[in-house]
């Protein structure tokens, strides 16, 4: 949906320099710094070892803006350096001679913006917000009509409309305030610091809030699917579960992916999520050996309930991690860290009744049935 955030331009990606790049006698030409993180972000999934951070400044002669400096890590060791000039009239999409060589079969593919987790579109909107009101201190500060499709681009596909633009803006008024010295730039690096995943989750629109509600509302529903059916096994340690709330706490992964909340047993395990950007999502996984633990009808059962606790609008909203996971090693590790704050075990006790239809048939001889009926149902 965004390839036009990069102008291809076959004769920039075509150039066969080995040292493009490379040096910061031959920097990736770029549109702009925000331009120059999408670019970064999609070298990153190249390998999945592969960060960045910038270093500084360069200068160079034939360019008369600064040329920007980043280093490349590949397992924790220096990797290489990039060199990149944000001030083209248009942007390269130019692989450097060393990522190729950790994968020949690449191409220019990888800039088309496809995983929305791993690029840095707070970044880009951030600067695009500063740059269209008029501050541009060290931006690219020539606002034009490409740039307003493109911020309208990038809102639209997080979902949001002009909420995020007034909250950046309203940030950076007050920051300003309190800090007059303080640059666009940093203001822009900051800004993304401290506006992500759950922070960020009270400046969602209302349609993404309201949303996020009948997610944690589905979450909720299929844990107490879960404990239904660990109530009628027989065995003590299948009808424990690990829960973890997290909403309060800072545990985001590399992918900018936090945890809500997590439930986990040792034949499933749903995970509500927040993304970058104050999304929602429910995630789970089935462990291979569930019929072994659990009754194929109760097995068959729950994965009914999670699609139908997730129609329509959440759909979307809900992956499947697989079906042949190894949830009791998952399970078994996180006993070790029942003593956090965060952790809950549950101890699901078993029904009276041996089976669902011994339930019954004691109900049918019974008189005082709706009674008995309203017993369970609060259960």
């Amino acid at each position: 949906m965004f390839n036009s955030f990069f102008k291809k331009n076959k004769t920039d990606s075509s150039d066969n320099s080995s040292k493009k790049g490379l040096v910061k006698e031959e920097p990736i030409l770029m549109y702009s710094i925000a331009s120059s993180y999408v670019y970064l972000d999609s070298l990153c999934s190249i390998a999945k070892e592969l960060s960045y951070e910038r270093l500084g400044t360069a200068t160079s002669i034939g360019f008369p803006n600064v040329i920007d400096k980043y280093v490349f890590t590949l397992n924790d060791k220096i990797f290489c350096e990039i060199f990149i000039y944000p001030y083209h009239n248009e942007n390269q999409n130019i692989i450097p001679s060393t990522f190729k060589e950790l994968n020949p079969n690449i191409d220019e593919d990888i800039f088309v913006i496809t995983n929305k987790g791993r690029y840095r579109y707070l970044i880009a909107i951030a600067e695009l917000v500063l740059t269209k009101k008029g501050d541009t201190d060290g931006l690219n500060n020539l606002w034009n009509s490409e740039k307003e499709i493109l911020l309208k681009k990038l809102l639209s596909d997080l979902g949001y409309e002009d909420e995020l633009e007034r909250l950046i803006y309203d940030k950076f008024k007050e920051i300003q305030r309190d800090i007059p010295e303080i640059t666009k730039i940093d203001f822009v690096n900051q800004f993304a610091d401290n506006f992500h995943n759950k922070k960020l989750i009270p400046y969602t629109p209302l349609f993404i809030q309201d949303r996020n509600r009948k997610l944690l509302s589905a979450y909720d529903s299929i844990v107490e699917t879960i404990n239904r059916i660990q109530a009628w096994l027989d065995n003590e340690l299948i009808r424990k579960r690990i829960e973890i709330i997290t909403l309060n706490t800072n545990n985001e992964n590399s992918l900018g992916f936090s945890t809500i909340n997590n439930c986990i047993t040792p034949f499933c395990f749903i995970t509500l999520g927040c993304d970058n950007y104050g999304r929602f999502n429910l995630s789970y996984g089935i462990d291979s050996r569930i019929l072994n633990m659990v009754p194929d009808n109760m097995a068959s059962t729950l994965l009914r309930r999670i699609y139908e606790f997730t129609p329509g609008e959440l759909e979307p909203f809900v992956g499947f991690v697989s079906l042949s996971m190894d949830c009791i090693a998952y399970f078994e590790n996180s006993l070790k860290d029942v003593q956090n704050e965060n952790y809950r075990l549950i101890e699901v006790k078993r029904n009276e009744e041996k089976s669902i239809s011994d339930m019954l048939s004691k109900l049918e001889l019974r008189d005082d049935i709706d009674e008995e009926t309203k017993k369970w149902s609060k259960r």
